[in-house]
């Protein structure tokens, strides 16, 4: 029997997609410039005589980006398509103090609405191929700041605009954006000798994924991840795993399938100092539509074993009617 409901997998906002039939038991699961109005670089605009494409615009996103410490892919959200970046603020203070939360809170929002910006006025085709924006920012320990998903019409229009432009326009369109963090990062703390930072194991990931053009791996500490109404405790300075990557058939998005590319996934991971509290796998087609979901809690992903075994990983396969 097929089972259809929504679940909630986002960290600062709720997003909702609908899934159907799920396998396994119940477990839980640079330096910028800080204005808006500053972009640092040109991307090309692509010619009339190209077809705008998610891929085409992935393609610009990651040469207006090069050289800061980022990720960028697509894929549908709530029935939106959806371009996200993952992005390291240098600038902000990982070891802020309550004294200048107010400020390094202000930074992350300026940086998530610049980039935002940045994307749809500088690639013409965002506007025409994608619903909505997803930046995500971190500091320099991969430490969430700011998470949004912002209507891309919000950006359309606007000249040299300020942070506070920026504001205003998102609200209009009816969305409220985000709080940024509400509490002081912790101390941080020594790793041990034998582990390893993001990017080693984030370097793992993508060795095993390939040259797909459309994967994603990044680290978020602290965004609170919702618990999706499966048992995993959440708590404030939870690290945060998630990855994407696009298949080509039914067969590439079965359960055993997903199962063993989490495996190596997970493998990836066994040296990550902080260690990864759960790791989340979103899978898409080739057009950029979620068809599978899969969360995988913390004690599963150090089972060290591939495949991963069925009894420990949520894997949720899209509906139809939840495709655009």
């Amino acid at each position: 029997m097929v089972i259809t409901r929504a679940i909630c997998m986002a960290a600062s906002a709720v997003l909702c997609v609908t899934v159907a039939g799920c396998s396994g038991p119940s477990v839980v699961s640079s330096s910028a410039p800080s204005s808006a109005t500053a972009p640092n670089r040109s991307a090309p605009s692509p010619s009339s005589s190209f077809n705008c494409t998610a891929a085409l615009v992935l393609a610009q996103v990651r040469q207006l980006f090069a050289g800061q410490d980022f990720e960028a892919h697509y894929l549908t959200i709530a029935d939106k398509l959806t371009l996200s970046v993952w992005l390291v603020d240098p600038e902000i203070d990982p070891a802020t103090t309550p004294s200048g939360m107010a400020q390094a809170d202000r930074r992350a929002v300026e940086r998530g609405l610049s980039i935002s910006y940045q994307m749809v006025e500088q690639i013409p085709c965002v506007g025409r191929v994608f619903d909505q924006v997803n930046p995500m920012i971190v500091d320099g320990r991969f430490q969430h700041w700011y998470k949004d998903f912002l209507p891309v019409r919000a950006f359309e229009g606007l000249h040299n605009p300020t942070t506070d432009d920026l504001i205003a326009a998102i609200q209009a369109t009816g969305a409220a954006l985000q709080e940024p963090r509400d509490t002081p990062p912790p101390a941080a703390q020594t790793p041990p000798a034998s582990s390893c930072g993001w990017s080693v194991a984030q370097a793992g990931v993508h060795a095993y994924f390939g040259a797909a053009d459309n994967s994603a791996a990044y680290l978020i500490i602290g965004a609170r991840l919702l618990e999706q109404g499966i048992a995993i405790p959440i708590t404030p300075n939870d690290a945060g795993v998630e990855v994407q990557w696009t298949v080509r058939d039914g067969t590439e998005a079965s359960d055993p399938q997903v199962r063993e590319r989490l495996g190596h996934v997970a493998e990836a991971l066994t040296c990550l100092w902080p260690a990864a509290d759960s790791l989340e796998a979103f899978v898409v087609d080739t057009a950029g539509r979620t068809v599978v979901y899969a969360i995988v809690p913390a004690s599963v992903i150090r089972t060290r074993t591939i495949p991963l075994p069925a009894g420990g990983v949520r894997i949720y396969h899209m509906t139809p009617a939840a495709r655009p």
